[in-house]
């Protein structure tokens, strides 16, 4: 069996969530590494459509453990309404575990979170979804975070919030936010842990016993490296790092044990946010391409922000991760284009460069553009490589030779069955 790592090589929202759904059908275990509930994998099965923002997509398979692992950032209640809905189709999740050391995001970061953002000057808002991520990582960083763990144990938890409260009233009254309350703070977590108590565990002994005999395991990433808080367009980035190495970290892994990094693109290029984003499209086509693709962010509902697709940042990504292979999806969504753009490099005043450069000169960078004939017909039903049409297999060979990994799936609808396997 294997550990195969599932990577977002854009700017999120790639569709890494129906690929890990899909490869979770023969999963033992399936990892989510990092991040919060700040973004969505959407999800369509024979149970219905889902948006999961914290639970792993594995889910669906009661035999597949599902685990929160260290480096994620946890909102319980965001878990409890999650769980809601997939227990409304009959499944109970008792699949389910979270890292004791998973941080908890808790009501004055939601708080911080939003007011930090609120301050910020139009140019440099970051486009955060005010879930509390940021000023939890900080926490987490500055080593006065909550963890799943501490609740298990109440004198623990009383006392570390007991040193925390002061400080983050402080944070509270400076942009004029109401104080939070030792009490409530102790209730609220009191019932976190008649809910979740069970569920929180030390994931070393499990991971490390699933890896050495030989289990099939799935590692989850959320959003993707262009927003890496290191490699990506910072500070219009997350606070976490969602790409391969992150997976180690956040789940425990050695690099040493990972067999497989696929990085997920779409056939095109989407993101949610702000941030300097070279390919996009301020017109009709990218209108149409967010029309048709149903662009619209899983977590908050914002319009996502279309262009073509940027080999550039595919390349970048696939040199910082490794990939040994990519999934490329919604191909369908270029079903209807007469022609078809591809980002092969970018002009920065006089240089031509094919790598992404720091995030000022992306501001400025202009992409260069191929030009590829479309396909004008329905792919959505092709279920093999030789079912796609000539100029369709033509453009995914072309970003396959770009990116500089081999095209191990193509999907061509949300559905189970419309991915495509290519062997």
């Amino acid at each position: 069996m294997s550990v195969t790592a599932i990577v977002g090589a854009q700017w999120g929202d790639e569709g890494k969530g129906r690929i890990v759904d899909y490869l979770a059908q023969d999963a033992d275990m399936v990892i989510r590494y990092q991040g919060g509930d700040n973004a969505g994998h959407t999800v369509i099965n024979s149970y219905g459509k889902f948006a999961l923002h914290i639970l792993p997509s594995g889910i669906f398979n009661p035999n597949t453990l599902c685990l929160v692992g260290a480096g994620t950032v946890v909102n319980f209640s965001t878990m409890k309404e999650e769980l809601v809905a997939v227990n409304k189709v009959g499944l109970d999740g008792s699949n389910l575990r979270i890292d004791t050391r998973a941080h908890l995001i808790m009501p004055y970061h939601c708080m911080l979170d939003g007011a930090e953002e609120q301050q910020k000057d139009a140019k440099w808002a970051i486009g955060t979804t005010k879930r509390g991520i940021g000023p939890v990582y900080a926490d987490k960083a500055s080593r006065v975070g909550i963890r799943a763990g501490d609740i298990l144990n109440p004198d623990r938890l009383r006392t570390r919030l007991e040193m925390l409260i002061p400080r983050k009233n402080r944070e509270l009254e400076y942009y004029q936010l109401p104080a939070v309350n030792l009490d409530e703070l102790m209730d609220l977590c009191a019932s976190w842990k008649k809910e979740f108590g069970s569920r929180i565990i030390d994931s070393l002994p499990v991971v490390r016993d699933a890896v050495l005999t030989g289990k099939n395991i799935i590692m989850e990433g959320q959003l993707g490296i262009m927003r890496d808080l290191d490699w990506g367009i910072y500070p219009y980035v997350t606070s976490s790092n969602p790409t391969a190495g992150g997976t180690c970290a956040g789940a425990g892994i050695s690099p040493r044990r990972i067999d497989a990094i696929y990085g997920i693109v779409k056939a095109y290029s989407t993101s949610v946010g702000g941030g300097p984003f070279p390919v996009e499209l301020l017109d009709e086509v990218g209108d149409k391409l967010r029309t048709i693709g149903g662009e619209y962010g899983a977590t908050t509902g914002r319009p996502r922000r279309c262009g073509w697709f940027d080999a550039v940042a595919a390349s970048y990504s696939c040199w910082i991760n490794g990939f040994t292979g990519i999934a490329v999806t919604k191909l369908d969504v270029l079903d209807s284009f007469e022609t078809i753009k591809l980002c092969k490099a970018y002009q920065l005043g006089d240089e031509v460069i094919d790598y992404v450069p720091e995030t000022a000169l992306q501001d400025i960078a202009t992409p260069i553009y191929e030009e590829w004939e479309g396909w004008r017909c329905d792919t959505s039903e092709a279920r093999a490589w030789d079912d796609l049409p000539a100029q369709a297999k033509a453009y995914l060979k072309r970003i396959e030779a770009l990116t500089g990994a081999p095209i191990k799936m193509v999907s061509v609808g949300a559905e189970r069955e419309q991915l495509i396997i290519i062997d």
